[in-house]
This record gives structure tokens, C-alpha cells and sequence, in this order.
């Protein structure tokens, strides 16, 4: 009788690297938002920076390298920023206001238009659970967290309230990308930040977001 394989993660986990003190989260944008964001640690003052779309935040390194191609997908993600957030507003901000993008539109201006009929109320967060990849980017049995922000606490993360620190990490996904073209595989793992299951204590919000 085969044995059945046991995947190594429950389905649906947070799974980042973090401190004490911060959770890094990843984006990708073309070079003058991304040299904007770095040199002001905020995205304030990023060149025809969109503040009106929502904006994704990806806890996985491997996520993200996925959806920006290792940096090489096109112009406008052609640069990848660790954004460090400050654990608290990451728990209290995000996470606490959160709800499943099933049970959202994520059509910004027709929610808006909407809203304005019913009087109803948006969440500011919408999580999405996409299938995890491995540094080769092929597709993994458990999921990854996707998180977008809008309204308010976009205006917050765009002006550096929840950031602590911003740091271009290009040249990490790039160097990977090259080891795994040249079937290097281990040498690309070895360059990837140790992510491990992001601690939400809060029953409340392990069930609203179907964490396993």
C-alpha cells in the first residue's frame, strides 16, 4: 500500500519572517516608486504612485516571486521591496479589520458606488489564500496569504505609519533566479529569509480567516 504524503503546513497558515518588533511583507514596482519608497522609507512622494487602487502585501518570498517573475515579469515590478511592518499595527490594523475576499467585492469603485446606495460598510483589508510556491515556482498543496489594503489603512501603509523599514531586495530574487536557470535549486533555497507560522492568538480572527 503507497503511503499517503503528508504536506509539511496546514492548508491555510501565515507563514513570514518576523521579529519581535516587525513582519516582513513583499511588493514589487517599477524603479522610480520603488527608489521613491527607499529613499523616504514611505511611498508619500513615489512618482504617479496609484493611491486610489487597493495594494497587495504578500508575507511570502516565494509568493512573490512568483507574481513579479523574480523581478523580470515587466517594467512595473521590476523592482522588489521588503517592507518591514510593525507587529502591532500589523495585528491591530490589519489583521483585526480583515475579512475573506469572498465575502467582498475587491471592485473598488463599483463597492464605492454601491456603498453609497446601501450605506454599507467596507472592510479596509481583504485576504485572499492563493496556492504556496517553491523557489522554482511550481505549485504547492498548502496555501499562502495575500492581504489587500485600501482606504484608510492604505493612506496609513502609504505614508509609513505601519512601515518600519524599507529595503530593496532585488538583487536577492535576481541572484536566485540565476541559480535555479543553472538547476541550482538548493542554492536558491539557501537564499530565502526563514519564514515560519506567524503567531494569531486571537480565536476570533484564526475563524473569520480561516486559518487551519
Amino acid at each position: 500500500m503507497k503511503a499517503k504524503f503528508k504536506q509539511p503546513f496546514p492548508e491555510r497558515q501565515i507563514r513570514a519572517h518576523f521579529t519581535e518588533e516587525f513582519i516582513r511583507v513583499y511588493q514589487a514596482y517599477n524603479e522610480p516608486i520603488a527608489l521613491s519608497a527607499v529613499e523616504n522609507q514611505n511611498f508619500s512622494l513615489a512618482p504617479k504612485y496609484n493611491n486610489k487602487r487597493m495594494t497587495w502585501i504578500k508575507p511570502s518570498w516565494c509568493w512573490m516571486a512568483y507574481r513579479c517573475g523574480y523581478s523580470y515579469k515587466g517594467y512595473h515590478q521590476s523592482h522588489v521591496l521588503a517592507i518591514d511592518l510593525d507587529r502591532k499595527m500589523f495585528d491591530e490594523v490589519i489583521l483585526k479589520s480583515a475579512v475573506l475576499a469572498s465575502q467582498q467585492s475587491i471592485n473598488t469603485e463599483a463597492e464605492s458606488k454601491r456603498n453609497e446606495k446601501e450605506n454599507a460598510t467596507l472592510s479596509d483589508v481583504i485576504i485572499q489564500w492563493d496556492p504556496e510556491r517553491d523557489v522554482a515556482l511550481n505549485k504547492l498543496e498548502y496555501r499562502s496569504i495575500q492581504i489587500g489594503i485600501r482606504g484608510n489603512v492604505a493612506r496609513r501603509f502609504i505614508e509609513g505609519e505601519l512601515i518600519r523599514k524599507i529595503t530593496d531586495v532585488t538583487e536577492q530574487f535576481q541572484n536566485a533566479f540565476g541559480f535555479i536557470n543553472n538547476g541550482k535549486i538548493e542554492e536558491a533555497n539557501k537564499l530565502l529569509p526563514l519564514e515560519i507560522e506567524y503567531p494569531v492568538v486571537d480565536d476570533e480572527i484564526q475563524k473569520k480567516l480561516l486559518i487551519s
